[in-house]
């Protein structure tokens, strides 16, 4: 299982000086084993993707902010091959789904009317596909605190595990449930947005912050975990200055990174 990081900061794509380092793509995560090619979150990472022509590719939305789906449109691969690629959410019905990308990629909002553009593009039941792939691996997902709703996925492939958890706003009525989600993880990807003090602010925008990050990788049965969803104001000197504050097992998560769990 091999993950890469294509995405991996909040709310608005950057570019400065300042943020070479850990990069300004917004949210998109590709997961490669076996016959299989997973992409979590379609953010301006996206165009980074290459679409794998050997193996069955699934999009998995954690819900529809515009900084996870807003890179779908640019990756001119999409366009150039004739497979199927299946997009399905655990927060909604297919028909929903197809529908929220349809008015976000069309009409007032977007030149193109990319549903129409893209047939190969084939909304799917999350329920339907859990059933059709699950000889190959299990997938499950848990619903997380976030404004409009977004939803987490765990993937477990030959003892293997991987989980994401974007967007959330931590409470610590969540911790049993979340605890038993992320347990045995060979990876947890942690929506690490704010600090704690900024968090006395925004603690209504649907984020966690680093230090919770930390404070939950030391309660729970977790190998590794990456906090990521950088907010668009971090700059690397920052992002450095912290990491050397993280404890063994855990990083921030930056463009480009790559994760062999083989």
């Amino acid at each position: 299982m091999k993950l890469t990081v294509h995405g991996c900061r909040g709310s608005i794509p950057i570019s400065t000086p300042q943020s070479i380092i850990y990069g300004g793509n917004t949210s998109c995560y590709e997961l490669i084993f076996n016959d299989y090619q997973l992409i979590f979150d379609t953010g301006t990472g996206f165009r980074q993707v290459s679409i794998n022509e050997s193996k069955k590719t699934i999009i998995f939305y954690s819900h529809w902010h515009h900084d996870h789906i807003q890179g779908l449109a640019f990756n001119s691969r999409l366009y150039n091959t004739k497979k199927d690629i299946f997009v399905s959410s655990a927060l909604n019905n297919k028909n929903e789904s197809k529908n929220i990308i349809h008015q976000y990629f069309s009409g007032f909002y977007f030149p193109l009317e990319l549903i129409n553009k893209l047939p190969n593009l084939k909304f799917v039941e999350f329920n339907d596909l859990k059933k059709d792939i699950k000889k190959d691996f299990k997938i499950e997902f848990l619903r997380l605190n976030h404004p409009g709703g977004s939803v987490g996925y765990s993937i477990i492939v030959d003892e293997i595990k991987f989980t994401l958890l974007l967007d959330n706003e931590y409470d610590p009525s969540q911790f049993s449930n979340l605890q038993e989600f992320v347990n045995d993880s060979n990876l947890v990807v942690w929506d690490g947005m704010f600090t704690k003090e900024e968090l006395i602010t925004k603690g209504i925008w649907g984020h966690s912050s680093i230090e919770q990050g930390i404070d939950f990788f030391n309660k729970c049965n977790i190998k590794n975990m990456l906090i990521s969803h950088h907010d668009p104001l971090r700059v690397d000197d920052q992002l450095d200055l912290f990491s050397k504050k993280l404890p063994k097992g855990v990083q921030f998560a930056r463009d480009g990174l790559k994760v062999d769990f083989t």
